[in-house]
């Protein structure tokens, strides 16, 4: 059997290959021998390209069995006694030696099948008589030279002989076990690299892949593009592993309509080269086959987006359920998750908070927020103070609070303080029980089983959990100082480390409780210019004839963010015209006070630039509650349910989909700033989640029912 000779570069672009392996055979081994080698290659994972009768048509090798063999990544000749007899047989192996040769240098494995090398490599006995039998036909003369040729080349190769001194079993074990180690696994699909390089080699570092002393598990934690850094990392040391899986949106995979953990126990063994012929029935039973056999293994395993300890449980349970020098990655945006599963399960755990760009955002600005740098220097200031409990972010609406808040929450100085964190929106029209059950799902709790619990016990269920642990727990949006009353006895802070970040527009809240606050503060003139333009020429400078114009628009938005990125949004899409541009400044006749009807007004403007179609699925987002995180799917359906979106004409065959089309409004609403993104799809990068802005939803509302809105949205809209 070939060993470290086999590992032969491949300078052939990944994208290039269809088939992990061509099968060359000739057809009377196939019932036996062949299909088992087959099937054992398929169950493995990889991809196997066999031959029929059916293709073989023509006087050369068919043009789909020549691509076939250029597209598979390494070929397979089952040379039996018989295999040269055949003119087809004898045609792919002249094409197969040539891409062996050749600048791609493909690998070849034969498999001496009851004949000796040697009879191969100088046509002796079988070999002999097939090669004489062709000649004295005369018709194939012409190809005699490059079949002898050929059998010559492959009868110098490594390969494996299969004869009465070689179990069957044990002969198909040996050849999956080298196409394995020939042929290593392809790296996941990645769109674009992340340019995370020096990270990358961190981890690395991190997971030791060369020791095989222990079985570890480390947990990656932060935001952004973190399951795209993943799948990069899985790529680069997969080929240290005897097997491996990438499990992605393990959160959204165990809900009800995801399939559960039971569909991942199946996932996780088919793709670790584990037959799974039944149906997993519980995940009792998938643990126990997880663990029997992954058990001697040394295996690379990604749990993608963990949000339950039961996942881990299922999936990961116990260090003896995978082969000393195993890997066990995890990402997740909890990180006590996985703290308190390693306490008891013997894995050796270590962490790393990823630093990469953002994907997911749930701010106004989409980026690093213009005039925040003071502001997030001065509440991490308060949240480092031993001797302050809570801290408040008060101000006006719009002025980018809950921006400010997240900001830092997602700040990875703040991660490293605070092990456990979580965030809950509160409102005006205050929901106590929502608020208890938004806050334990932020902590990665299964709310499904919360869903009966009284307020009281849901309150009793937070403390618990807290209790000992270093938190930061942010309540967004709280209005009146009696709700932060009903509220506090929650959060238990016995060594006055840990802290509540709250936000507000009531300025009463602070002088009630005596704590520390601050009051994000309307951006100065720079600041404001600097804003306008980062949304409207992303942040390059704007064309002197248009800059008088675009300087009294912003002025007109008093220094108020979301104004500011309202207005934005409009001029983005106007031409860079003067006469495009004056037609918005006529139409702001006022500067910017604390009366919020004014407010309204400059949000109106992004609203009367939509198109007539766009403007009923504006006014439909409305429905959703306050700070709610609208799943984009969902809204889409809404849309093409209330008439919105057409279904596509029938005569139209190039028509989108509707669904199509309510991806491209909702893009264009995000584009214009009146929705905003919640979370990416880490597929495509297209929303999955968005959020609207409060006053927005109220300018939502007065417009539905000023234009009396269909019947179905304005209900909803009316629903306490």
């Amino acid at each position: 059997m070939a060993s470290s000779s086999s590992h032969q570069g491949l300078t052939t672009p990944s994208s290039h290959f269809k088939h992990d392996v061509f099968l060359s055979f000739r057809g009377h081994t196939r019932l036996r021998f062949t299909d088992t080698l087959y099937h054992a290659l398929i169950n493995k994972r990889i991809e196997t390209f066999r031959d029929s009768n059916k293709l073989r048509i023509g006087e050369d090798v068919k043009r789909a069995l020549s691509e076939a063999i250029e597209r598979s990544r390494m070929s397979i000749l089952i040379l039996s006694a018989t295999y040269p007899t055949s003119r087809w047989c004898l045609d792919e192996l002249v094409k197969i030696i040539e891409c062996s040769d050749n600048g791609t240098k493909l690998p070849v494995l034969p498999i001496f099948y009851f004949v000796e090398p040697s009879d191969v490599k100088y046509q002796k006995n079988e070999y002999g008589k097939a090669m004489t039998h062709h000649e004295n036909k005369g018709r194939y003369s012409h190809w005699l030279e490059a079949w002898k040729s050929a059998l010559s080349a492959v009868g110098n190769k490594s390969g494996l002989c299969v004869n009465k001194n070689i179990a069957l079993g044990e002969a198909i074990k040996k050849i999956v076990e080298e196409v394995t180690q020939r042929v290593p696994p392809l790296p996941l699909y990645i769109d674009r690299p992340l340019g995370c390089d020096s990270e990358l080699e961190e981890v690395e570092l991190l997971l030791e892949t060369d020791s095989r002393a222990t079985c570890l598990m480390l947990g990656i934690h932060g935001n952004g593009e973190i399951s795209k850094f993943v799948a990069g990392l899985y790529s680069k040391i997969r080929p240290h592993f005897a097997t491996a899986s990438f499990l992605s949106n393990i959160s959204e995979k165990t809900t009800e309509s995801g399939g559960g953990l039971e569909d991942l126990q199946g996932t996780l063994l088919s793709e670790m080269g584990e037959e799974v012929k039944t149906k997993i029935g519980s995940i009792f039973k998938g643990s126990a086959e997880i663990k029997q056999r992954l058990g001697q293994k040394r295996v690379l395993l990604v749990l993608d987006d963990v949000d339950r300890i039961q996942q881990l449980e299922s999936l990961a349970g116990r260090e003896d359920w995978f082969g000393p020098g195993s890997r066990i990655i995890i990402t997740t945006r909890n990180v006590c998750v996985i703290d308190e599963h390693v306490l008891s399960n013997g894995f050796e755990n270590r962490k790393y908070c990823f630093r990469g760009s953002r994907v997911e955002e749930d701010d106004i600005d989409g980026g690093d927020v213009v005039g925040f740098t003071n502001n997030n220097s001065f509440v991490m200031k308060q949240l480092c103070d031993d001797n302050i409990n809570v801290v408040f972010i008060i101000g006006m609406g719009g002025l980018g609070k809950t921006t400010l808040a997240q900001k830092v929450y997602d700040n990875n100085e703040v991660k490293n303080l605070f092990p456990c964190r979580g965030w809950s929106h509160v409102s005006k029209d205050c929901k106590p029980r929502e608020v208890w059950l938004g806050l334990l799902d932020s902590l990665k709790f299964s709310t499904l089983k919360y869903q009966d619990l009284s307020e009281k016990d849901l309150k009793k269920t937070v403390r618990n959990y807290l209790k000992g642990k270093k938190y930061l727990i942010v309540l967004d949006d709280i209005w009146e100082p009696q709700v932060w009353d009903d509220q506090k006895a929650a959060f238990p802070n016995e060594s006055n480390v840990s802290k509540i970040l709250i936000t507000s527009r009531n300025e009463e809240m602070t002088n009630y409780t005596s704590s520390k606050s601050y009051k994000p503060h309307l951006l100065d003139e720079k600041e404001r210019w600097e804003l306008f333009c980062k949304k409207v020429f992303s942040a390059k400078e704007c064309p002197s004839e248009l800059e008088p114009h675009g300087r009294s628009i912003v002025e007109s938005c008093g220094g108020l963010p979301l104004a500011i990125v309202s207005i934005a949004g409009v001029i983005a899409k106007k031409k860079r015209l003067e006469s495009e541009w004056l037609g918005v400044k006529e139409s702001i006749h006022w500067h910017l006070t604390k009366d919020m009807t004014k407010v309204m007004d400059i949000l109106k403007l992004s609203y009367d630039s939509l198109s007539d179609e766009l403007k009923p699925c504006f006014r439909c987002v409305g429905i959703y509650p306050e700070d709610f995180k609208i799943p984009a799917g969902e809204l889409i359906r809404l849309w093409i349910a209330e008439g919105f979106i057409q279904p596509k004409e029938s005569g139209l065959p190039n028509a989108p989909e509707p669904e199509i089309v309510g991806e491209e409004y909702l893009k264009e609403l995000v584009d214009r700033n009146m929705v905003h993104v919640a979370r990416k799809r880490s597929s495509d990068g297209a929303v999955k989640k968005c959020l609207i802005h409060d006053l927005f939803r109220d300018l939502c509302i007065i417009l539905s029912k000023s234009d009396n809105f269909s019947r179905f949205a304005q209900a909803l809209i009316s629903t306490p």
